[in-house]
């Protein structure tokens, strides 16, 4: 190499030299960007992968839904049962449990009319649950918020009947049906059927035409 540097001339030696020093120069300036680029490329991919391991030792340690609904505790609900129990009272009971739970707690009586209560049904917090006796009359009104099924014969209880239920009967229209209810309000329940030919305007023809359908 030497001969052949001998062989060119000094300044031409001078110029090469130079190229020579700015290559090695940048060459060595690249070299340290591109080894500093793959140290943080080594970093960033370590970064990375340790994210992704915890985020799997976190997720392991979650509890996934399904286990969050099995370890909840079901809400309490309370009820009143009374009616024909031997222990009428209230009673606790978890959500989801239906009435059969809390008449059994209750201790239904031989007497009972199991038949009229819908059992199946989940009970409801603050609901009262009223267990008849085998042929207890229940006026319909009060059997429907007792959520009962009321067994009826036909006949309207003049006694306890409204005044849509009058409106029903033959003969009775709004004003004679408001007349009965104002009469029960001033003078107490019609201890007989033939009672309501007190109220003014039914008479005894209208009564032959009511005695099957009325009762007291």
């Amino acid at each position: 190499m030497y001969k052949i540097l001998g062989k060119i001339p000094p300044k031409a030696q001078i110029l090469l030299s130079l190229l020579l020093g700015i290559l090695v120069f940048y060459g060595g300036i690249k070299y340290e960007e591109i080894r500093l680029n793959d140290i943080k490329l080594q970093a960033n991919f370590d970064l990375v992968e340790e994210q992704q391991t915890r985020g799997e030792e976190t997720g392991d340690m979650k509890t996934s839904p399904g286990e969050q609904e099995e370890t909840r505790e079901p809400a309490q609900v309370m009820v009143h049962v009374v009616g024909a129990v031997e222990k009428p009272g209230v009673y606790t009971l978890e959500e989801g449990e239906r009435l059969n739970d809390a008449v059994e707690k209750a201790g239904p009586l031989a007497k009972a009319d199991l038949s009229r209560i819908n059992l199946a049904l989940p009970v409801e917090d603050g609901k009262q649950i009223y267990v008849p006796a085998q042929g207890e009359e229940i006026a319909s009104e009060e059997g429907a918020a007792y959520g009962l099924e009321v067994k009826s014969d036909g006949k309207i209880n003049i006694n306890q009947a409204g005044k849509k239920e009058l409106d029903s009967l033959p003969g009775i229209g709004p004003a004679l049906a408001q007349r009965i209810m104002d009469y029960r309000q001033n003078h107490g329940d019609f201890q007989k059927i033939e009672d309501i030919t007190k109220v003014s305007g039914i008479g005894p023809v209208m009564l032959q035409k009511l005695k099957d359908k009325i009762k007291v």
